[in-house]
């Protein structure tokens, strides 16, 4: 009987320990708002961005009507963005949360390629 009171103590220790570390990121407050594309991408139009502040995230092209769902964290002042599939896209910040800079060869480069990078500005009544 001891054991049994010593088990569901531990197990509901380590339910309470993860839920701390999992609310543990940086706020999200600060970036949550719509962006788009500085510039089309890829020859297929501008990308919209919706970031949420329950760390929900929609990429849209408009011109092709697709949508991609993302969840997304802050870490470290960069946005970590997360696939389904199990992919990682990271957006640098800058101008105060007003530019976001994706990364988008798939590697984590201390500067965006400008290549290979998507610049995002923040639209007017998006948030922050």
């Amino acid at each position: 009987m001891k054991k049994s009171y010593l088990i569901r103590f531990a197990i509901l220790g380590l339910v309470l320990s993860w839920l701390f570390l999992v609310g543990c990121g940086e706020s999200r407050q600060p970036y949550a708002g719509i962006y788009r594309s500085a510039e089309p991408f890829a020859g297929k139009g501008h990308i919209d961005l919706e970031l949420k502040e329950n760390g929900e995230a929609t990429w849209k092209m408009p011109e092709s009507g697709k949508s991609i769902k993302f969840k997304w964290r802050v870490e470290e002042g960069r946005l970590w963005f997360y696939t389904k599939e199990g992919g990682i896209i990271i957006l640098t910040p800058s101008d105060g949360g007003q530019k976001l800079s994706a990364d988008m060869t798939g590697q984590w480069n201390p500067s965006c390629p400008k290549d290979s990078c998507v610049l995002f500005e923040r639209q007017k009544g998006g948030g922050s």
